[in-house]
C-alpha cells in the first residue's frame, strides 16, 4: 500500500459531495441481462458508398461489411466498433449504418473535422471562432450518443499546423460555439492510434505520453473529462500493431446492444487500454472520515501510477496555493495496488503500463474527490 501525504494541509475531511466509483458493483436494476466487459474500436472509417461531394470516406474508408469481419477475427476479436464518417457542410448530419447483431454491434459515428469541411478547403468551418480551426469532434451514436474531442494533439505533435496547438484546441473546448455546446463533449481520445503510427515511423518525433498531458490540463481545469483509445486507421498488417502503434480500444461492462454500451460510457464504467488488461473489478474504493484507500487491480503485473490534483490550501496566511498536479509510483510492479488519500484533493485517475512495451498501458477514468468543484463543462 502506498499512503500519501494529505493533499493539502487541510485535515482529512469528508467530501461535499457524492464521491462516487464508476467501477463499483451494480444493482439488479441498473445491471442488464448478458452483462460483461465488452471489447470495442471506438474509431474507424467507412466509406458507405457515399459520394464524393458529400464526404471524404469513399477515398479513405472501409467497406461496412468488411470492417465487421476483421473487427471479429484475430488478432482484433472486439465485441462492438463504431464505425463513422467526415461529412461535409452540406450534409452535416450524416451518420455512418449501424448495425445489431447476436454476436456483434456496429455503432454509427460522424466525425466533424473542422479543418477541411467545406468541401477539402477551409473557409468558416463548421464549429466558429478563432482557435477552433483544427477541432475534430468525434460522435458514437446518432440517437441518445455522446461525443468526444478526437486526437487532441494531433496538429501539434503529429502534423504541426500553425493554430493546431493543443492551447487552441482547449480555447475552443472551454469558450465553446452554440453548435459544440450542443454536442456534449464527455472526454477525449488519451491515445489515438494514427498518431502515434506516424509519429513512431518517422513523420515526427514519438510523443511518449500521448494526450495525457492534455487530459490532465482540462481536469485541472475543474472539467470533467473521459479518456478513450482509438485507433483512426483502418485494419493494417499484425506487424503494425507490434512494432509500431498498438492497437487502441476501450472495454466497457454492458449488456451488447448500443443503447447499454453507450449508457454505460456515459457513466464512465470503462477504461482505455493499448493492451493492458485490468481485473473484473478494476477499482474498488472505500472511505472512513476522510480517508479514503483504492484497490486497483489488473490480470497481471504492471507499472502503476496515479495522478492526483491536490487542493487549494486556505488555512494558510496570504494567497492560497495554486492547485498542484502530484505524480505517484507503485514502488514495484504488481498485479495489485492500493493507494491511501486524505485531504480535500479534487481528482485522482489511474493508468497501468506493461513491462514489456511502454506503448501497451491501460487508463482508468477519474474519481473525482471531495475538493472538487465543477468550475467548467464542455
Amino acid at each position: 500500500m502506498t499512503r500519501a501525504v494529505p493533499t493539502s494541509r487541510s485535515a482529512a475531511m469528508p467530501a461535499t459531495h457524492c464521491v462516487h466509483n464508476p467501477y463499483a458493483p451494480l444493482g439488479e436494476p441498473e445491471r442488464q441481462p448478458g452483462t460483461r466487459w465488452l471489447k470495442g474500436n471506438i474509431h474507424v472509417h467507412t466509406c458507405e458508398a457515399l459520394d464524393e461531394s458529400i464526404s471524404m470516406d469513399r477515398i479513405h474508408g472501409e467497406d461496412h461489411d468488411e470492417v465487421i469481419r476483421r473487427s471479429q477475427a484475430a488478432p482484433f476479436h472486439f465485441d462492438f466498433v463504431c464505425t463513422s464518417v467526415h461529412p461535409y457542410l452540406n450534409n452535416i448530419e450524416l451518420f455512418s449504418r449501424g448495425e445489431q447483431r447476436d454476436d456483434f454491434v456496429v455503432i454509427p459515428g460522424r466525425e466533424i473535422q473542422n479543418d477541411t469541411i467545406d468541401d477539402g478547403g477551409y473557409l468558416d468551418g463548421y464549429f466558429a471562432g478563432e482557435h477552433s480551426k483544427y477541432l475534430h469532434v468525434l460522435s458514437m451514436g446518432k440517437v441518445g450518443g455522446l461525443s468526444i474531442c478526437a486526437h487532441p494533439n494531433f496538429f501539434e505533435t503529429t502534423r504541426p499546423r500553425p493554430g493546431g496547438e493543443w492551447a487552441q484546441i482547449k480555447k475552443t473546448l472551454l469558450t465553446p460555439c452554440e453548435r459544440l455546446a450542443e454536442l456534449s463533449i464527455m472526454g477525449m481520445e488519451v491515445y489515438n492510434g494514427l498518431s502515434i503510427l506516424e509519429e513512431h515511423m518517422g513523420s515526427r518525433p514519438y510523443a511518449p505520453h500521448m494526450a495525457e498531458p492534455c487530459w490532465d490540463d482540462l481536469l485541472c481545469e475543474g472539467v470533467r473529462c473521459a479518456g478513450f483509445a482509438g485507433n483512426d486507421e483502418f485494419y493494417r498488417e499484425q506487424y503494425i500493431y507490434e512494432n509500431y502503434a498498438p492497437l487502441g480500444f476501450i472495454m466497457v461492462e454492458a449488456a451488447l446492444t448500443e443503447v447499454d454500451i453507450l449508457r454505460n460510457v456515459k457513466r464512465n464504467r470503462f477504461y482505455a487500454s493499448t493492451g493492458v488488461m485490468l481485473a473484473d473489478t478494476p477499482l474498488a474504493m472505500s472511505e472512513q472520515e476522510g480517508h479514503y484507500t483504492f484497490r486497483i487491480s489488473a490480470l497481471g503485473k504492471v507499472k502503476w501510477k496515479a495522478m492526483v490534483q491536490r487542493g487549494v490550501d486556505t488555512t494558510g496566511a496570504g494567497e492560497p496555493v495554486a492547485p498542484q498536479l502530484i505524480e505517484i509510483t507503485a514502488p514495484t510492479a504488481a498485479a495489485e495496488w492500493e493507494l491511501e488519500l486524505d485531504g480535500d484533493w479534487k481528482y485522482v485517475r489511474f493508468q497501468a503500463e506493461s513491462l514489456d512495451n511502454p506503448l501497451h498501458r491501460a487508463w482508468l477514468q477519474p474519481i473525482y474527490g471531495p475538493g472538487w468543484v465543477d468550475d467548467k463543462t464542455l
